[in-house]
């Protein structure tokens, strides 16, 4: 049914066009303010080193599918070229992909300097020494694959693989699998059509690169097999005489955001058939449609309106729209900045533990051996002064150790299992291995379980390594944070939320202040005239939260702490 105002309004709208054009104007030039150079986020010297070098060459390749390919019209596109044309907005440069050539010839002519970046590159440190690269910004596990109706075993001592030539899972091969020949073939297609004819029995490719080529030439007798353990993390190579570019590409990257990244691999990894083509065309059709319906109907609503207050109104709301998306670009411009500085503290700390602990075991090492060298006895005042090195070096070894556990912890990368355990025996170690260290200071140590309560008590969930490490932790602060005469006891019961252990001392305790701050990371808590580097508790409430349970604390200055770890009981055990 029509509605019985329309044929009243319709004679009208031609005189209301105008009006609704200049609402448009006004919306379009409000909407504009603020965003007058879309580079402001490049400093003065990168814009100027753009406006220097405004035209990149970019290497081409006709069956790097998905990621850079010659289509059916002979033009190049694929993955690498939606990254190419989104960085080129955000930076002005222009990308010129350049005549397709072969991987391996396109990266001779990186290092000659004929070709200014490649895109959807990995970084090895052979490349390394050549090029300059970026961060990743996608990542593709390399795959083993075989025959359908073969075999689907893993790689066989002295079995032949094809790979193709110039990628970098090649040196992979040769160092992981040294017993299996390479068969180094000339692309992509070449390895995959050879594995299809029966003349390979094994093939490694990436997997976005694999699944791409089979769809694409139809081929439907090849099956993936496994992780080789392997990643392309696929970012661009650049020339090493340009770090400017390099920095210019990796800023651009980070302005990528991760729904945007994802809808790029969407388009070019999942399968894109004509089907699929023809209804997004038809649902676009229906969408335009009904825009142009909802677009009619409020026209003939508008007719009621008095358009000035409207316009008034809508500048008000544009403006505070616009005072809104600023500070929500504020706060995402912090948060990024603070993944990064957070990222890159990690990475350091990981870097910086790794390469300490070699020379520190070599420290240990030679301290033992003048310690016991039967043909060079030392002295009383040597020895003394070897015990200082060597307990100097194994406490900074305990803290390197630390430092890569809480690295690891932050950066999502640490290994927890979980497992049923007895937690009576597991007790009665950690209290053994810590008796040495109590009687030194004249601490009373024990465990209040006996050998019949062990058998009442459930199996515990948790990594018996990572469930060990927190106990010495604790243990090691109720005795060092302690006095003379004190005591610490360590107890484990069955609870109703599953299994309770805990470790309780009389010793000085914490005050509220200190209970406040006592997981902050390097936080001495004022004691520094005492050993450790305040990470200690922090990795034990990770690890704990990371085996499904939690630690509380409950403690009062000059009355002794209780430390309780709360874990899940195995069901139906006792």
């Amino acid at each position: 049914m029509v509605p019985h105002f329309l044929p009243r309004c319709l004679p009208a709208l031609p005189r209301l066009l105008p009006l609704l054009a200049a609402v448009v104007a006004a919306w379009l030039a409000l909407a504009g303010q603020g965003h007058a150079d879309p580079r402001d986020w490049l400093t003065a010297e990168e814009r100027a080193w753009v406006a220097q070098h405004p035209v990149l060459r970019v290497g081409g390749s006709a069956s790097y599918g998905p990621f850079t390919y010659v289509d059916e019209d002979g033009r190049i596109t694929g993955l690498s070229l939606d990254y190419a044309r989104r960085l080129s907005e955000l930076t002005g440069l222009r990308f010129e992909f350049q005549p397709p050539q072969t991987f391996a010839e396109n990266l001779d002519d990186l290092a000659s300097g004929e070709l200014d970046l490649q895109m959807s590159m990995r970084e090895t440190p052979e490349r390394a020494q050549r090029f300059g690269f970026t961060r990743p910004y996608i990542t593709v596990p390399a795959v083993l694959l075989r025959r359908a109706g073969t075999s689907g075993d893993p790689l066989r001592p002295g079995e032949s693989v094809a790979v193709a030539r110039g990628y970098a899972v090649v040196e992979f091969l040769r160092d992981r699998y040294a017993t299996n020949p390479l068969q180094v073939e000339v692309d992509d297609r070449t390895v995959l059509r050879r594995l299809a004819g029966g003349e390979v029995g094994a093939a490694v490719m990436d997997l976005a690169g694999a699944t791409y080529l089979m769809r694409r030439d139809g081929i439907g007798n090849l099956r993936v097999v496994e992780d080789i353990g392997f990643a392309y993390g696929l970012g661009i190579g650049y020339r090493r005489d340009w770090p400017m570019l390099g920095r210019i590409l990796d800023k651009a990257l980070t302005r990528i955001g991760d729904d945007e990244r994802q809808a790029i691999a969407d388009r070019w990894i999942t399968q894109d058939t004509a089907a699929m083509r023809w209804q997004r065309r038809a649902l676009w059709g229906v969408g335009i449609a009904l825009a142009l319906v909802l677009l009619g109907l409020g026209l003939a609503l508008l007719w009621n309106r008095a358009l000035q207050r409207q316009v008034r109104l809508r500048g008000e709301l544009l403006q505070r729209e616009l005072g809104e998306r600023m500070r929500l670009q504020d706060a995402d411009r912090a948060r990024e900045l603070a993944e990064v500085t957070s990222r890159t503290k990690s990475e350091f700390l990981s870097q910086a533990s790794h390469e300490l602990r070699t020379p520190l075991n070599a420290v240990l090492g030679f301290s033992q051996l003048l310690a016991h060298d039967p043909q060079r006895p030392l002295d009383e005042t040597q020895r003394a002064r070897l015990r200082h090195i060597d307990e100097a070096a194994k406490h900074l070894l305990v803290l390197i150790e630390d430092m890569m556990t809480l690295s690891r912890a932050e950066a999502n990368t640490l290994t927890v299992q979980s497992l049923p355990l007895q937690a009576g025996p597991l007790l009665r170690r950690v209290v053994a291995l810590s008796q040495p260290a109590a009687q030194a200071a004249g601490v009373d140590l024990r465990i209040g379980l006996t050998p019949e309560e062990d058998s009442t008590l459930p199996l515990v969930q948790a990594d018996p390594i990572r469930l060990e490490q927190v106990l010495h932790n604790l243990i090691s602060n109720a005795i060092k944070y302690n006095r003379r005469g004190g005591w610490v006891q360590v107890h484990a019961s069955a609870e109703s939320r599953g299994f309770r252990i805990e470790v309780v001392d009389n010793g000085i305790g914490l005050s509220v202040e200190q209970r406040s701050q006592l997981f902050q990371p390097f936080n001495r808590l004022g004691r520094e005239e005492q050993p450790g580097h305040g990470i200690g508790l922090v990795i034990c409430k990770q690890l704990m939260e990371r085996m499904g349970g939690r630690i509380l604390v409950d403690s009062e200055s000059g009355h002794g702490s209780r430390f309780t770890l709360e874990l899940p009981a195995v069901a139906g055990t006792a």
